[in-house]
C-alpha cells in the first residue's frame, strides 16, 4: 500500500470483488452438492419405497381374500370367498376330514344299533356342521396375517415418504442458509468497500486541509509578512479601486507593491 493508496478506494474495491468472488463460487459448488444430495436421497429413498410397493402389491389378494371371507365385501364378496375357499388345500383336507368323521360316526351307530336313529342323525349333524365351521375359520385364520402385512408395508412405504420429505427439507434449509449467508457476505463486503470510499474523501479532505495549514505557517514564519501584508491589504483599499502600494518586509521597502517581494 503506497502513499497514493490513502487517497484512492480502487484496492477496497478490487477486494471487495475478489471476496464477493470467492463467495458465490463457493456457493455455487455448494449448490451442486446440494443437488446432487437431493438426488441420491431421491434415488435411495424410492428404491426403498419401492421394496414396500412390491409387498403391498404381493400382499394385496391375500387382504381383498380376507374382506371377502370376513364379509367386510358384502354378498359379492362372499360369494368370491366360498369360491376360493372351495378352490383352497384346506378345502380338500375339509372333505377328506367329513368322509372320515362320517363313518367313523356309521360304524359307532351301527355297533349300538342305532344306525337309523335320530340320534344318529343328529351326530351327524353337528360334527359336519363344527367341522365345517372350524375349517372355514381356519380358512379366515390364514388369511387375516395379510391385514398386518398389508399394513405394515403401507405404513413403511409411508415412512419412506416422510423421510425423503424431511431429508429434502432439511437440504433446502441447508441450502437457503447458506444462501443467505453468501447474500450477507457479499453485502459486508460491499459495505466496507463503501466504507472506504467515505475514509479515501477524509484522507483527501485532511490532506487539502493540512496542506493549506502548512501554507499557511510558512508565511507566518517571515518576520513582519503578516503585519505587513494586512497593512498593504488595509491601506491599498480606497480611491478608485483595489490597488497594493509599497511596503516594507522587515523594515526593508519594498517597490513595485507586494508581490515583488516575491520576485
Amino acid at each position: 500500500m503506497g502513499l497514493f493508496d490513502l487517497f484512492s478506494n480502487d484496492d477496497a474495491e478490487k477486494a471487495a470483488q475478489m471476496a464477493n468472488a470467492g463467495a458465490t463460487a463457493g456457493y455455487t459448488d455448494l449448490s451442486k452438492l446440494f443437488d446432487q444430495g437431493r438426488s441420491d436421497l431421491t434415488t435411495n429413498f424410492g428404491n426403498a419405497g419401492d421394496l414396500y410397493k412390491n409387498l403391498i402389491t404381493s400382499y394385496a389378494p391375500g387382504s381383498s381374500a380376507y374382506a371377502d371371507a370376513s364379509g367386510a365385501n358384502g354378498a359379492a364378496g362372499l360369494a368370491r370367498a366360498t369360491t376360493n375357499f372351495k378352490s383352497s388345500p384346506i378345502y380338500g383336507q375339509y372333505g377328506f376330514t367329513l368322509d372320515q368323521g362320517l363313518q367313523a360316526l356309521n360304524r359307532t351307530h351301527a355297533a349300538a344299533g342305532n344306525l337309523n336313529s335320530g340320534n344318529a342323525d343328529t351326530d351327524t349333524l353337528n360334527y359336519a356342521t363344527n367341522l365345517a365351521n372350524n375349517t372355514y375359520s381356519s380358512y379366515l385364520s390364514g388369511l387375516s396375517p395379510y391385514l398386518n402385512l398389508t399394513s405394515n408395508a403401507t405404513m413403511g412405504a409411508a415412512n419412506v415418504d416422510t423421510g425423503l420429505g424431511t431429508a429434502l427439507a432439511g437440504i433446502d434449509t441447508a441450502q437457503g442458509n447458506a444462501a443467505n449467508n453468501t447474500q450477507t457476505t457479499i453485502g459486508n463486503n460491499n459495505a466496507g468497500a463503501e466504507m472506504n470510499n467515505y475514509k479515501v474523501s477524509g484522507n483527501l479532505w485532511n490532506g487539502i486541509m493540512g496542506a493549506a495549514s502548512l501554507a499557511a505557517g510558512g508565511l507566518g514564519g517571515v518576520p513582519g509578512l503578516g503585519s505587513s501584508i494586512g497593512g498593504a491589504l488595509t491601506g491599498g483599499f480606497g480611491g478608485n479601486g483595489f490597488s497594493l502600494g509599497p511596503t516594507s518586509v522587515g523594515g526593508a521597502p519594498v517597490k513595485g507593491g507586494l508581490f515583488s517581494a516575491f520576485s
